[in-house]
């Protein structure tokens, strides 16, 4: 919007205080911010929030799940007062509720089919399977705040434009805060692990905070986020590979490797390391623009969003195709074709989806992130344990 429409959507109050109303989809006012002696009554000002007004309204007409934080732009949240967020807002935007929630799924998903696998409540019993699960719950849990705790750190500049809602983009947290929230989860998760005396759990949650870190530290050879290829790897390893190894023989009480790997093991690694691309892949589509500016070159920004967002259905197709096709084939129960029937269904609504997302909009996209991919993810993390095999 021009500064001179937004200027006439503005009012000040008795005490000199300018109320910004940002009408956008019935959403209250969201800031106070302090005004000069000039006057502002058709014209943006020239002071130093001045930045505000030009540019508040240049991306207020939002939608899906960006809708709540404003979608303001960059210098727009510069100029937000901090102690706008509350503690416990900021807290659980910097620990990424939803991949929170893929982290307690898939680990308690992976933690029943090692159940199944090696009846380990038949040979420990309820109390000590439970303290496995929950150990491995509550570490990963820990981990995952942590890695994620490292890439907003190291992302402050491109969240700023991508994801302004995030503490560390708009001031709420410093880089001490953020740093000691993640050097605190940090020590809890390793804690836990040696706690537990499972080298396995130990094994995964040393290679997950290895990959965080190379993953996001910008430090020479590490920042794998800018090469498309290893910033998959990353996500890849972790997702389908430590994930199912390491929490399943800690399940079982064994060390990473000294088991034998059940056809459902193997079903798992095999979809989630396809899953695991997709979201790699995917997750950067909504910040190409924050991205370009910081010559952060992912697959988005060299090869344009319409590919890479064809080339993320595609591989869904194949990895949701492929579960459905082998739970049918070896169907060794009606649970099996169960399980076979509702991958069909669901790679059908993640198509049915994709034809409401505009590729040029990054709300658009983000809201197909989050409620298609992410939701289809927790999904087979719950249909796996029934996939295919007795």
């Amino acid at each position: 919007r021009s500064s001179s429409h937004f200027a006439q959507r503005t009012r000040f109050t008795g005490q000199g205080k300018m109320t910004v109303a940002m009408h956008a989809h019935g959403v209250a006012p969201v800031a106070r911010l302090p005004a000069t002696r000039r006057s502002t009554t058709r014209h943006a000002p020239s002071f130093q929030t001045s930045a505000f007004v030009g540019k508040a309204m240049e991306k207020v007409h939002i939608t899906g799940r960006r809708q709540k934080y404003l979608g303001l732009s960059v210098k727009a949240v510069q100029t937000l007062p901090a102690h706008g967020l509350s503690p416990g807002e900021a807290f659980k935007n910097f620990t990424r509720p939803h991949t929170i929630l893929g982290t307690i799924i898939s680990t308690s998903s992976v933690t029943l089919m090692a159940w199944q696998f090696g009846h380990a409540l038949e040979l420990f019993g309820l109390m000590i399977a439970g303290k496995h699960w929950a150990t491995a719950v509550a570490a990963a849990v820990l981990m995952n705040v942590s890695i994620v705790g490292i890439n907003q750190v190291y992302d402050k500049k491109l969240d700023r434009v991508n994801k302004p809602y995030l503490p560390m983009a708009n001031g709420a947290y410093s880089s001490d805060t953020g740093l000691s929230v993640v050097a605190l989860s940090t020590a809890g998760s390793f804690a836990i692990g040696i706690w537990s005396g499972s080298s396995a759990l130990m094994w995964a949650l040393v290679i997950s905070l290895t990959l965080g870190i190379v993953y996001s530290v910008d430090y020479p050879g590490l920042r794998w986020k800018k090469s498309p290829v290893l910033a998959a790897t990353c996500v890849l390893f972790v997702r389908a590979v430590i994930v199912q190894l390491g929490f399943f023989a800690h399940a079982l009480g064994r060390p990473l490797t000294d088991f034998n790997f059940p056809p459902n093991l193997w079903c798992a690694i095999g979809f989630m390391a396809i899953y695991g691309i997709v979201i790699a892949l995917f997750k950067d589509l909504p910040d190409i623009e924050g991205d370009t500016k910081q010559n952060v070159r992912t697959l988005g920004v060299r090869l344009g969003p319409s590919f890479v967002f064809n080339l993320c259905l595609a591989l869904l197709t194949v990895a949701y195709g492929t579960a459905g096709f082998a739970s049918v084939a070896n169907a060794v129960s009606a649970t099996s074709r169960v399980v076979g029937g509702i991958h069909a269904v669901v790679i059908v609504v993640l198509l049915a989806g994709s034809r409401h997302v505009d590729v040029s909009s990054s709300d658009s996209l983000y809201d197909y992130y989050i409620t298609f991919i992410w939701k289809a993810f927790y999904l087979e993390y719950f249909l796996l344990p029934f996939v295919c095999f007795a």
